[in-house]
């Protein structure tokens, strides 16, 4: 058999074509399904970061078809992760439930399918089953899951990605979560609490929770990143990603898809030191982060003081919090190897420290600080065997004359005796 000059290279472009059609395709149908569920109902409070084909996969290769689309730029992924929680004891009342989340999920890369350097699109929506089972049964402020957000269903994401300088800028915008971005530590992720992603200082405070699962904004995010050692970065969002009036208080959130550019403007920046990051460095890995932002709403609610001076408590009080403009806050991540088994490249220990605060009068929680070791390699049988330590501390307005109990650390542990049955997985993010 003989074959022409460039018939090689004409398959490969009508390959590519048949890829770019089924991609936009798939991303209509998705667009179209997704967009179709209810807008409106009860809610409460990430983003899996872009797909990479993995080695081995439930459904197979389809015959091939999913090692093409990957190689000409389409990656598909569908996650499902689910969670049996019980309280036996303490807390409202004993009771346990099943919460789940299905998450699919569609990544582009605009190099391989368009021959555009750089470009990245990502997609997936957010199905959740299951009711809520921290304040159902147990009336604490950190939840127990990162999965707990009542029944919904919505696009969770959809956004473009534009990588430039051998990746040293990178600029994002669309539909998308902070807690994917800001605010992380790689060693705190082996954790599956809800306030590891997104602490409650920003959750408890920020309207609607903030950009944060399972709630995202529009918003646009710039990293710069001009020596390996060092990357900064910054984002804004629209204020209030339910949809509401950019208001702190404690309110029903949707179920549905929201794209939402009201409630003034929520800014965050980061700095980040990452010393020895590479294969060859001599010393153990670290990343220290500091950051800072700023909401620009008119609707933060005062702690103490109702909109005519008086106390919240007081028997003539309208019972309407006093109005503030403007929020703020500032936090630092610590996230340093410790121990580095010899010959090994990951095994050993690991520290994380997080903490942030903000003023007291018109935020609910004003101090919040988390910290934990990881252990991986301990038994040699067990290549990632983890042994965990994670306690979790906030600071909130308990002395207000409004809400009863004394002042100090709030320990969600304390909330009742829980069991929680993890399946093994990340916070999705």
């Amino acid at each position: 058999m003989q074959i022409a000059p460039g018939a090689g290279d004409m398959g490969a472009i009508a390959g590519r074509r048949w890829a770019r059609t089924f991609a936009f395709a798939a991303l209509y149908l998705g667009l179209a399904a997704r967009c179709g569920s209810p807008a409106w109902a009860q809610a409460h409070r990430s983003e899996p970061a872009p797909a990479s084909p993995p080695t081995t996969t439930l459904t197979g290769d389809w015959g091939g078809l999913r090692s093409y689309l990957d190689n000409n730029g389409v990656t598909f992924t569908f996650n499902y992760t689910n969670d049996f929680l019980a309280n036996v004891r303490g807390g409202i009342g004993p009771g346990a439930v099943a919460i789940g989340v299905f998450q699919p999920q569609l990544d582009l890369d605009l190099q391989k399918l368009v021959g555009w350097e750089g470009g990245k699109f990502h997609t997936h929506g957010l199905i959740t089953h299951g009711p809520f089972f921290s304040p159902t049964y147990l009336g604490n402020i950190l939840a127990v899951s990162n999965l707990e957000a009542g029944p919904v269903a919505r696009l969770y994401s959809f956004w473009y990605e534009q990588n430039a300088f051998n990746d040293r800028l990178s600029v994002r915008a669309g539909l998308m979560s902070a807690d994917s971005q800001f605010l992380q530590s790689r060693t705190a992720m082996n954790f599956i609490n809800n306030a590891i992603s997104w602490p409650t200082f920003l959750a408890a405070n920020l309207p609607a929770g903030g950009p944060a699962y399972p709630l995202p904004a529009p918003g646009v995010r710039v990293r710069i990143k001009p020596a390996d050692e060092w990357a900064f970065q910054a984002a804004v969002f629209s204020g209030d990603p339910s949809g509401g009036n950019g208001s702190n208080q404690p309110a029903a959130l949707p179920t549905g898809t929201v794209a939402s550019f009201r409630g003034g403007a929520f800014f965050i920046a980061e700095a980040s030191y990452l010393p020895n990051q590479g294969k060859d460095a001599r010393g153990l890995p670290g990343a220290y982060r500091i950051g800072a932002w700023y909401h620009t709403s008119s609707r933060f609610g005062d702690q103490r003081f109702d909109n005519n001076g008086l106390s919240l408590a007081d028997p003539q009080s309208t019972g309407i919090p006093l109005n503030h403009t403007g929020d703020s806050g500032v936090y630092g991540v610590i996230d340093q190897m410790l121990y580095r088994v010899p010959g090994s490249d990951d095994q050993g220990l690991s520290a994380f420290v997080r903490a942030g605060g903000v003023p007291q009068d018109r935020n609910f929680i004003n101090f919040y600080a988390d910290g934990g070791l990881v252990y991986k390699g301990l038994i040699p049988l067990r290549r990632i065997l983890r042994k965990l330590l994670l306690p979790g501390a906030q600071r909130g307005n308990h002395d207000r004359d409004d809400v009863p109990g004394p002042d100090g650390a709030v320990v969600d542990a304390a909330a009742g005796g829980a069991i929680h049955h993890p399946s093994g997985r990340r916070r999705p993010q």
